[in-house]
Order: C-alpha cells, then sequence, then structure tokens
C-alpha cells in the first residue's frame, strides 16, 4: 500500500462517503433528484422549508447537511449533524454522518475522533473502521491503517478488500512477506470449505436415514 496524500485518498473516499439517509418520499425524494442533478442549492431550500414541519427529522437534517457540504458550506453542514446528534445521540448513522461531514472538510483530527465515538455506541458498525484505517493510511501510519482495514473486513462486507491487497503486494515486491493468496481469496475458499463441510454433514445425515430405514423394515 503506497503511501497516498490526503487529497489522492479523499479523491477515493468521498464519492463513497455520502451521507447516509433512509427511503423517502414527497420532498424528500424532489430533493434527491434536484441533488442528483446538481441543483444543490434548489435541494437545500426544498429540504429547509420542510425542515419547519418537522424539526426533529434526523434523516431530513442529514439530506441538508449532505446538499451543504456539496455547496462547500462545511460549517453549515457540522451545525445541521450537530443538531441531528442532540436528537439522537444514541444513532452510530447519524454520528457517522458528523464524522463523513469532518472528513469531507478534511479535518481528520475532528473526523477520526468522531468515528471514534461511533465505534463506542457499535464496535462493528459499517465502514467506520475503514473511514478510521483511511485516515491513518492518509496520515502515513501503513501498520494502523491495516488494522482498522482488517477489523472493517472482520465486521462484513468492506470497502477495506482493495486496500488490503494492494498492501500485501507491496510487501511482496519488498520481499517482507511470502508470495501467497490474496486476504480475498483465502475468504472465498475459506466460505467454499465451509460449504462443503455443511454438505458433506447434510448427506451424512440423509444417509444415516437411509439405513434406519432400511432396518427397519427389515424387522418388520
Amino acid at each position: 500500500m503506497d503511501r497516498v496524500s490526503a487529497r489522492q485518498c479523499l479523491a477515493v473516499l468521498l464519492p463513497l462517503a455520502g451521507l447516509a439517509g433512509c427511503g423517502a418520499t414527497g420532498e424528500l425524494d424532489r430533493g434527491d433528484a434536484l441533488l442528483a442533478e446538481g441543483r444543490h442549492a434548489e435541494a437545500l431550500d426544498l429540504w429547509q422549508r420542510v425542515l419547519a414541519e418537522r424539526p426533529r427529522d434526523t434523516t431530513l437534517l442529514t439530506r441538508i447537511a449532505t446538499a451543504q457540504v456539496r455547496l462547500r458550506r462545511f460549517d453549515e453542514a457540522e451545525a445541521t449533524m450537530l443538531k441531528a446528534v442532540t436528537i439522537e445521540p444514541g444513532s452510530p448513522k447519524v454520528r457517522q454522518n458528523l464524522a463523513l461531514v469532518y472528513l469531507w472538510r478534511k479535518d481528520l483530527d475532528r473526523a477520526l475522533k468522531t468515528f471514534h465515538e461511533v465505534l463506542a455506541l457499535q464496535d462493528t458498525y459499517p465502514e467506520t473502521n475503514y473511514y478510521i484505517g483511511a485516515i491513518h493510511e492518509m496520515r502515513g501510519d501503513e501498520r494502523k491503517a491495516v488494522d482498522f482495514y482488517i477489523q472493517d473486513v472482520n465486521n462484513g462486507p468492506s470497502l477495506a478488500w482493495e486496500r488490503l491487497d494492494r498492501y500485501k503486494e507491496r510487501e511482496r515486491a519488498a520481499g517482507r512477506a511470502p508470495a501467497g493468496p490474496t486476504a480475498r481469496s483465502l475468504w472465498v475458499f475459506s466460505l467454499g470449505c465451509l460449504a462443503v463441510a455443511v454438505a458433506a454433514c447434510v448427506l451424512r445425515r440423509l444417509l444415516a436415514g437411509g439405513r434406519d430405514a432400511a432396518s427397519f423394515d427389515s424387522e418388520s
């Protein structure tokens, strides 16, 4: 895994780090369409009008923060997500969206602190360890980055596979790691072995059931 600059890493991360909301209808869908068309100011204006009727809707607040980020109004986006966190302090999703605002703003210290707060709420929350690893990678701390990437992979489907595979290739090229399968291939192989073991167990039970039935018939 080559040392990357913050600009290079964020160029990959930020398109993936869209602020996560929930399904919506009506005005929220209309705002989503405007945002997708690049009409960020119109989406923001629409959602802020809706907010007057639903001031404690954290899904709506998240969308407002997304539009503010797209308009590069980072301080406003931070204030919006801080309000959402106040409304739902125990929500890892809301707090992760605050962390993503800091990541968009390239405020790595606050982003890192807030991602760790997410882990304190739910230590397996999706992608949190990945983002923490990415921040350590941006700072040149390769060992810490790999540790967090591995944690994210262990939690389930992860964006970290590619980063780990690049790290392994670099280590092999430098002679610091033996040639061998990638982390992804080992994971797939393990799943294959598990499937074979399950199939064998089912087959044994079926055969045992057949033998029992044959024994019963002979006794009859």
